[in-house]
């Protein structure tokens, strides 16, 4: 018995123009979304409402994202350019009823974000055909007065847009003819400083073109959102200021570090060499008198600010390792917080509590195996022999070299193993998120969205899902993320490629990421407002009245011997739960003498104190 007869499927495919049309419009919505979101954060920057440091995290990222949406743009309907792109905007609008979407600001349509990109893609266009004249550089590089810029906001502004985009294009221009880009803070934190450079050195037209129009886009919008939402009598030259007192307030800090007896020498690929040439480099920023219109906008400041907060963080991961000052003091003050009941010191206990996988990567010790916790910090690990079988006695505790030499402070200058104590992204979402190039990663994302689909997104602290010392494993781990489920949840995150994640609840993760942010920066434990440098000063000097105490007064002054702490360690592991110090006479001096030093060296000292001074 034979079957129905099956007609054959079509051979050919046809466009289907209304796809094409919603594909089209798909990418218009995220377009002027993410502009409107980069525009909502800088006025609460302005406002006081978030910090500085979160706006421009905030508006990288949605750079990146326009990267993303440029890409698909390129891929599927073949444009590259914003004249392309409002071509097709005008013809979707002729066939189809475009009702364009409200995010944060009613009067700033879709069309409007569009042809904003057009005529920063005009100005560019416009200056390139300038550059290639004869006599371009010399008249760049020439000082000229600041001209009068008015900002004027609402339905007549294109006159004075045009003049204020043609100014922060020029003065970008002069940025990367000039020589102040040779230094790292301005070249690596002025926003669209290379693209601008790349656009104009070319004489074809490049494919990244609207990418370099966006960013322009971006920088003029992000500086009109700022100016009128500040308060009546601020300025937004204070942002300018604002990175010129946290440049100075960081060479202090670093000058009194390297003014310590711990950096003796300054020979290459020492710390105190590398502190010393991020000291010079602060320096040289602060020579750098420029006050144009490029340099006062706030996004460019800020992305300033963030490279100097990631310099000071790398190299104030390097302190918390150096010569295990910091950790011996740590381990010191568990040992006593654990044994003997000893009051709290809060600088301590927050980092502890906040800053455990650093300081103990395999867990704050409780009662026991206090001496290996301090072995793990020091970079110890077990060592197999490779003759003899596996029974007890065939492996060792032992340091690899590459550990040792950082400990020491050298700083490798080529490719090394990856030491996780000198991640900065380990232990602060700000400088995870700028080291992945400001993109969002999917358990980053999984735990935004437990704090941002719900109304309110209040399911406890937004902090604690990135602190380390909250969590166990990573974000997307976390309880109060992967027991939470919602609709959105549900139907979970469009990947349109790789790297690129778009959330149907895409304001609320805007909102719940400003707010972690911002917990980072200013809160009761800023994880990346804190400043190792004051830190370890202290510590030094809890360490050099333990050394001095406890070898005597024919010792040898300034030594900072750190053998108390492996005694400490050591005989915290004799010590039964609840039973105190049952050890020879000379481990109860030194728990006395260890005690007295910590309160001395921080009994006037206020938990903010060691908070980055400027938030």
């Amino acid at each position: 018995m034979s079957g129905p007869e099956l007609e054959e499927a079509p051979s050919t495919f046809y466009d289907d123009r209304l796809s094409s049309a919603f594909d089209m419009y798909e990418q218009i919505h995220d377009i002027h979304q993410i502009l409107s979101e980069a525009k909502a954060a800088w006025r609460k920057a302005a406002q006081g409402s978030i910090q500085l440091v979160t706006a421009t995290v905030m508006t990288n990222a949605a750079y990146a994202r326009l990267e993303d949406v440029e890409h698909r743009l390129s891929t599927s309907s073949s444009i590259s350019s914003s004249a392309d792109l409002l071509e097709s905007y005008v013809k979707l609008q002729d066939s189809v009823s475009l009702v364009s979407p409200t995010v944060t600001s009613s009067d700033w349509s879709a069309g409007d974000a569009i042809r904003d990109l057009h005529e920063c893609w005009r100005t560019m266009i416009s200056l390139r055909s300038e550059a290639a004249s004869d006599g371009f550089a010399e008249r760049f590089l020439k000082p000229q007065l600041p001209p009068q810029v008015t900002l004027r906001r609402g339905p007549n502004t294109f006159a004075s847009d045009a003049q204020c985009r043609s100014i922060l294009l020029h003065n970008a221009v002069q940025c990367t003819r000039g020589s102040c880009l040779q230094n790292d803070f301005i070249r690596l934190g002025s926003p669209v400083v290379t693209e601008i450079d790349t656009f104009i050195s070319r004489e074809q037209s490049p494919s990244d073109c609207l990418h370099c129009a966006s960013g322009l886009s971006l920088l003029m919008s992000s500086y009109k959102a700022y100016a009128f939402a500040l308060p009546a009598g601020q300025s937004t030259s204070s942002c300018r200021i604002h990175a010129l007192r946290y440049a100075q307030d960081a060479v202090a800090h670093i000058g009194a570090v390297l003014n310590n007896p711990t950096m003796p020498c300054r020979c290459q690929g020492t710390l105190a060499f590398h502190l010393e040439k991020l000291k010079l480099d602060l320096e040289e920023y602060l020579r750098t008198k420029m006050f144009d219109l490029f340099f006062q906008s706030p996004w460019v400041c800020g992305g300033q600010i963030l490279e100097m907060m990631h310099a000071l963080r790398y190299y104030g991961l390097r302190l918390a390792a150096y010569k295990s000052y910091m950790g011996s003091v740590v381990h010191m003050y568990n040992v006593l917080r654990k044994v003997q009941d000893f009051p709290s010191i809060p600088i301590l206990e927050a980092i502890c509590e906040n800053l455990s996988d650093l300081f103990f990567p395999g867990g704050r010790p409780e009662n026991k195996s206090f001496k290996t916790s301090y072995f793990r910090y020091l970079g110890g690990r077990l060592r197999f022999h490779s003759q003899a079988r596996h029974r007890t006695g065939c492996h060792e505790l032992a340091i690899p070299v590459h550990t040792a030499k950082a400990t020491a402070g050298f700083v490798s200058e080529g490719p090394a193993p990856r030491d996780l104590r000198f991640d900065c992204g380990r232990f602060s979402l700000v400088y995870r998120i700028k080291e992945r190039s400001y993109r969002v990663d999917e358990a980053t994302l999984d735990a935004i969205k437990g704090q941002a689909c719900c109304v309110g997104f209040g399911r406890g602290d937004a902090a604690a899902l990135v602190t380390p010392n909250k969590r166990k494993g990573s974000p997307a781990k976390n309880k109060e993320t992967s027991g939470h489920v919602c609709d959105s949840c549900e139907r979970g995150p469009m990947l349109d490629r790789p790297g690129n994640i778009v959330h149907t609840n895409v304001i609320g993760i805007s909102q719940a990421l400003q707010q972690m942010l911002d917990a980072e920066i200013v809160s009761d434990f800023p994880v990346a407002g804190l400043n190792f440098f004051p830190l370890y000063l202290d510590c030094v000097g809890v360490v050099d009245k333990i050394s001095n105490a406890y070898h005597g007064a024919d010792s040898k002054q300034t030594q900072f011997c750190l053998c108390y702490a492996e005694i400490m360690v050591a005989a915290a592991d004799g010590c039964r739960e609840g039973k105190g110090w049952r050890v020879r006479k000379e481990v109860r001096e030194l728990v006395a003498i260890c005690g007295q030093a910590l309160t001395e060296g921080f009994r006037d000292k206020e938990t903010r104190q060691y908070y980055q001074s400027g938030f």
